[in-house]
């Protein structure tokens, strides 16, 4: 899985690259399935390595904005 979803964050850096935009505008990147959420954001930190945080969460029972905004708080907190 994690192969897969660097390759979703590195598609990601290089499109927004090539339409002139900073990689540190990044935030996060949020695929929506059926039931779930799976969250991608990248550790402004590392962002040109590839060092993401990934979240999984059920849409039913999940809060899109604050599932967004914990892991934005965790990453602040985590030094990689």
């Amino acid at each position: 899985m994690a192969y897969g979803d660097t390759d979703v964050l590195r598609a990601k850096m290089s499109t927004l690259e090539l339409l002139g935009y900073s990689p540190e505008r990044l935030e996060d990147i949020v695929v929506t399935l059926d039931t779930e959420y799976h969250l991608i954001r990248p550790l402004s930190q590392r962002v040109s390595q590839g060092v993401f945080l990934y979240l999984v969460v059920d849409r039913a029972r999940a809060d899109l904005d604050a599932a967004r905004a914990t892991m934005r708080d965790v990453a602040l907190r985590i030094d990689v």
